[in-house]
């Protein structure tokens, strides 16, 4: 998988596992695979752009963009990591950094999810909402990713520009679930203009994303830091809200053949939305998501680390 240069989620894939081991174990091959990845992330790294091509096509009911000499797609969810001392690592992660703070936050510090450029000018051709409400509208995992990766880029740059960014950010999203009147206001609607209907479509993968940048800005921050209250009630009403309460047993037949009896969900939390737009080709809302366990954990260790659990 590290081996792919067909995707910007290089570092999702290989990230959790790989470089825990390597700290962990100190595996130099788990280390070697996070570097090769870094190094094919960066195949796909315009200079003429001074950022990485996230996706290689867009293709919905209303739009198919599929031309990578005309279009060049950026979207809000692939902030770059510093993966090793390599300057020119460091440079492409940061450049892009920038290109996203610069084109996609808009004045009010909300999001859009999608940039197009066109590569052969730079002049732009759209910004637009892939797996949002619409074109307008804030989707909330996008709005959470960039807490997130502003937060990180912050840590791993010192660069002011980010943290200012990261609680800009953070404001407007913590704005939003604070001025929302049903029940369990801290699970995120899935995007934040929709209309609320009864019950409420959530994304609680966008939460447990938030949080984590929440709780990264705490530690910057200090003690003084209002965040770790936020953090800690988003996760405290996504465990009242979204937990899976379905309960399964293993159990071995005769011939010690394995099979799961009683109810299952495969997943830790409930009520996340992948893809909820209206053209999308396939739409995804209200189920288990691997974005809303990985970093529920990833809470908990966080919590762990710093003494509070």
């Amino acid at each position: 998988m590290a081996k792919r240069t067909n995707t910007h989620d290089l570092g999702f894939i290989t990230q959790p596992a790989l470089r825990q081991d390597w700290e962990l174990t100190g595996n130099y091959e788990s280390l070697a695979s996070v570097v090769t990845a870094a190094k094919n992330l960066a195949s796909r790294y315009d200079e003429r752009m001074k950022a990485v091509r996230s996706w290689d096509k867009s293709i919905s009911k209303r739009y198919n963009i599929t031309d990578k000499e005309t279009n060049f797609l950026v979207i809000v969810d692939s902030m770059c990591r510093h993966q090793t001392s390599d300057q020119r690592l460091i440079d492409i992660a940061t450049n892009h950094a920038h290109f996203v703070r610069k084109n996609l936050i808009r004045e009010d510090d909300s999001t859009w999810h999608v940039v197009n450029i066109d590569p052969r000018d730079g002049s732009l051709k759209t910004k637009h909402t892939h797996q949002g409400y619409s074109d307008d509208s804030t989707w909330s995992r996008g709005q959470a990713w960039t807490i997130l990766g502003f937060t990180q880029t912050y840590i791993w740059t010192k660069d002011q520009v980010f943290l200012e960014t990261a609680i800009r950010l953070s404001e407007h999203f913590l704005q939003r679930l604070r001025g929302a009147t049903h029940k369990y206001p801290y699970v995120p609607l899935w995007d934040f203009d929709a209309p609320i209907g009864d019950e409420p479509l959530r994304d609680s993968s966008a939460g447990m994303i938030a949080a984590n940048g929440l709780l990264l800005l705490h530690q910057i921050l200090g003690e003084g830091s209002k965040y770790i209250d936020d953090a800690l009630r988003i996760a405290s009403e996504t465990i009242d809200m979204c937990q899976a309460t379905e309960t399964a047993r293993l159990v071995a037949d005769a011939e010690y053949n394995i099979r799961a009896e009683g109810v299952t969900f495969d997943c830790i939390l409930k009520h996340a939305t992948a893809n909820n737009n209206e053209y999308a080709l396939v739409r995804y809302s209200d189920h288990g998501l691997v974005y809303a366990d990985y970093y529920f954990l990833e809470f908990g260790n966080k919590l762990l680390r710093m003494g509070m659990v």
